[in-house]
């Protein structure tokens, strides 16, 4: 009975504290909100969720004050989609920017438009604002001051803070040093570094990079797991730095205004980050790859509130990020929207016993960095506290990943054929859930039928070739153009080079319009992506659009940019990542392959050499008249084309199985099969040739497997018909070498691969889920006149 009693008391309590503070909501001044996101935060570097290390006494002390919540999932592992999420308290796919250069549709309700309704004041501290995925957010009251000091980092939100004390006012504000390039300050730098670290050779390098580049491809540095001490050390620092110079001053600040107990203060993020975990660093942002593991799902959150909430209590329960919104108004006591997608987690905070909700979550591979080819692969996963299954789809992979998080909590061993039962139950609520939460498409009418331009649109700044300059420029970037200021136009970029390389559209209202103002920090990260270029199209009318402006950001004088040995580095050590996942991975899909053959039949296979043999016995005699020469080129020609022919009902079978284990590399094969050709090309001339005239035939040649290998882009496997047909041209032309004199055989060898390869793509017709284009029919008859060419160049028309 004295076990009841005690559990009775301590429910009554919380029940009366609450009453209490139901109360206090009605009876006073509603309390201030205060939402503080940090990007890339992962709450187990936190001395406050179990890190060793004290890495943040003070936001350890925000927590003691009020609530944390050890299970917070985001819904998606980069920043736009799971911001998005907390601001909007719906999933991904439903508020729909999930991917860069969209923005939430007009109407849409969020933490400041519906704090606004109630009479709070939502001034605009964000530095994210001028970027067109986070327009709509309602921050529409403009903080006078703002621009001063945005550029001054937090001092923004400290500023804000005094403006509006005497108000009841939402801030919100997202720290962003988290984030890569982990280069904590001066006086955190070594706090957390092994005693012991040797930073000579290679490691050397490696920590140059990781506190250089905002973006590390997967694959481009060879992490070794000795590697994750020094990582951590370094993370850990960047979190001890934000506590001591963001955490600290702000609860100092709200004190010394009097608004820390009647302030709502809420921490959290828009995702987590892999800390090689799983081989590798970053987020897919940064790596380039995504995924829905927890290291990059698993994110803290600490609510606040002295006058309103109770103090050191900790919630074990799975709650996600979209819970936030419908919890703040609860607390509030605010109506919450039926359509929110999470719930508040009030009954969870007052300690009652609650039914658990899966957490779900949506990302692209590349995150905020995604190609258009990346945007059209999803990866998504359903959560409980004891399963957690990832599906991903997409050109090339339809992938399921299962793990008992309760005995597999690392999420090492994919049992998706070891638990059909649990596998079958979870993939049904993952799909109801992702045809549950696709977007309403809300239209949205302009009326700016009078606002079109009528003549062709010019650039007036910057002009073409310019350098903005830090201070020069007010530290922002802007662009004017002519036309109507009230007309909607499109921008269409193409920024950055190699590994910062980035291009698409946005939407803008106006014609002037202005991005920043930036800090130092920020705008030495914007010159990672020289050079910039863009051009602004007329909607509906294209003949319209401006030239191609070409403009670079040149960093600050404090913070010099990436030497060329750094670059040359990173660019080596990328495509020598890439080849080693190609080759791994190629030798792992082969023996996924041999699993497959293993699997035919036994019957099938003696019958298949019976037959064969049966063949061999027929065609002796014929055979044997031809010559062995004859017998040898001829067999060539027939082995190869009879290879291309055989593998076209099994190539999406082989395409699939490499492109996953590849990761994707599998799209390079073809470039790097191509790229050895006509590199043993030109070692054939060098040391065969003394001629001036078939260097510069190679030189042309190359010239157009270059274009080739660009056009074929889209299409990668399609580069493999260069090195096919070009071989099938060249084996064909052999033969009839034999009897014919070259004029001949070159263009009767043409004839066959042709022939051939429109055979190829008629077979298209028949098989299923194959699509004929005559394109491709081109395509083969180019690679074989191509392969011809480079016979008639290494002079090898000797029969």
């Amino acid at each position: 009975m004295t076990v009841f009693w005690q559990a009775f008391m301590k429910h009554y309590i919380t029940f009366i504290f609450f009453l209490f503070s139901v109360v206090l909501v009605e009876g006073a001044d509603r309390p201030n909100v205060l939402l503080i996101t940090v990007d890339t935060f992962r709450p187990d570097r936190l001395s406050v969720y179990g890190n060793t290390r004290q890495t943040s006494p003070h936001l350890d002390s925000l927590s003691a004050d009020g609530v944390l919540f050890e299970q917070a999932m985001s819904s998606s592992s980069w920043t736009t989609p799971g911001l998005m999420s907390v601001l909007s308290g719906l999933w991904a796919p439903t508020h729909g920017v999930d991917v860069r250069g969209k923005s939430l549709r007009p109407g849409t309700p969020t933490m400041a438009t519906l704090l606004r309704q109630a009479g709070y004041a939502a001034p605009d501290i964000l530095y994210l604002s001028s970027i067109p995925d986070f327009s709509n957010l309602g921050l529409t009251e403009s903080y006078a001051d703002r621009d001063k000091y945005l550029p001054n980092g937090d001092e923004v939100l400290f500023r804000a803070l005094e403006a509006y004390q005497d108000s009841t006012f939402f801030l919100y504000y997202h720290y962003r040093n988290l984030h890569l390039p982990y280069k904590p300050s001066e006086a955190f730098e070594h706090l957390y570094l092994p005693e012991d670290f040797d930073q000579s050779d290679f490691v050397h390098n490696k920590v140059k990079i990781v506190q250089e580049n905002v973006t590390i491809p997967l694959g481009s540095v060879s992490f070794h797991p000795s590697d994750r001490e020094w990582i951590l050390g370094l993370y850990d620092a960047r979190v001890r730095e934000m506590d001591e110079t963001l955490f600290k001053p702000l609860i100092a600040k709200l004190k010394e205004l009097g608004l820390y107990e009647n302030t709502l203060i809420i921490v959290t993020a828009d995702h987590g980050e892999e800390l090689l975990e799983h081989g590798f660093i970053g987020h897919p942002s940064t790596s380039f790859k995504g995924s829905a593991y927890d290291e990059l799902l698993h994110i803290p959150l600490i609510m606040s509130c002295p006058n309103l909430l109770p103090e050191n209590r900790r919630v074990p329960q799975q709650v996600q990020n979209v819970d936030v919104l419908p919890t703040v108004l609860d607390l509030l006591g605010l109506p919450v929207p039926q359509t929110l997608h999470g719930r508040s987690l009030l009954p969870l905070i007052r300690g009652e016993v609650s039914d658990e909700r899966p957490a779900f979550t949506e990302t692209t591979p590349g995150g905020f960095q995604a190609t258009p080819e990346m945007m059209k692969t999803r990866i998504r996963a359903m959560r409980t506290s004891f399963w957690k299954l990832i599906y991903t789809h997409g050109p090339g992979v339809e992938k399921y990943e299962l793990y008992d998080l309760k005995k597999d909590p690392a999420e090492r061993h994919n049992v998706v054929d070891d638990f059909p039962d649990v596998f079958s139950q979870m993939q049904k609520e993952l799909h109801q859930w992702i045809l549950r939460t696709q977007p309403h498409e809300i239209p949205v009418v302009v009326d700016t039928l009078n606002h079109v331009p009528t003549e062709a649109v010019q650039v007036l700044f910057p002009a073409d070739g310019d350098t903005f300059r830090y201070e020069d420029v007010d530290k922002t970037v802007s662009v004017r153009w002519t036309g109507p200021a009230d007309a909607f136009y499109t921008l269409e970029y193409n920024v950055g080079e190699g590994n910062y390389h980035l291009y698409g559209t946005m939407q803008i209202l106006g014609n002037a319009p202005q991005y920043g103002p930036f800090t130092d920090e920020m705008w030495n990260m914007l010159a990672l992506y020289n050079p910039w270029s863009f051009r602004i199209v007329v909607n509906g009318k294209p003949e319209l659009s401006s030239p191609w402006v070409r403009f670079a950001i040149l960093p600050t004088a404090d913070a010099a940019p990436p030497s060329r040995w750094t670059m040359l580095l990173v660019f080596v050590s990328f495509w020598w990542g890439e080849a080693v996942l190609l080759v791994t991975g190629l030798g792992l899909g082969g023996l996924d392959l041999l699993r497959v053959v293993a699997g035919i039949p036994l019957l099938d296979m003696i019958s298949a050499t019976l037959m064969g043999a049966i063949l061999i016995g027929i065609l002796r005699d014929p055979l044997h008249r031809l010559g062995p020469e004859r017998i040898k080129r001829w067999g060539l020609v027939v082995a190869w084309a009879g290879l291309i022919f055989a593998t076209l009902s099994v190539m999406p079978i082989i395409w699939r199985i490499l492109w996953a284990h590849t990761q994707g590399r599998i799209d390079l094969a073809g470039t790097l099969v191509t790229a050895l050709g006509m590199a043993g090309m030109l070692v054939f001339l060098v040391m065969r040739c003394r001629r001036f005239l078939p260097f510069v035939g190679l030189l042309v040649l190359c010239g157009v497997y270059v274009y080739l290998l660009f056009y074929l882009s889209r299409s990668p496997a399609e580069r493999f018909h260069l090195v096919e047909y070009g071989l099938l041209g060249f084996f064909t032309f052999r033969a009839l070498r034999l009897d014919l004199p070259p004029g001949s055989a070159y263009f009767i060898a043409w004839g066959i691969a042709i022939v051939l390869g429109m055979g190829d793509e008629g077979i298209q017709w028949v098989l299923p889920n194959r699509v004929f284009e005559w394109k491709d029919v081109g395509i083969n008859a180019l690679s074989s006149g191509l392969g011809l060419v480079a016979v008639a160049i290494l002079d090898l028309e000797r029969p």
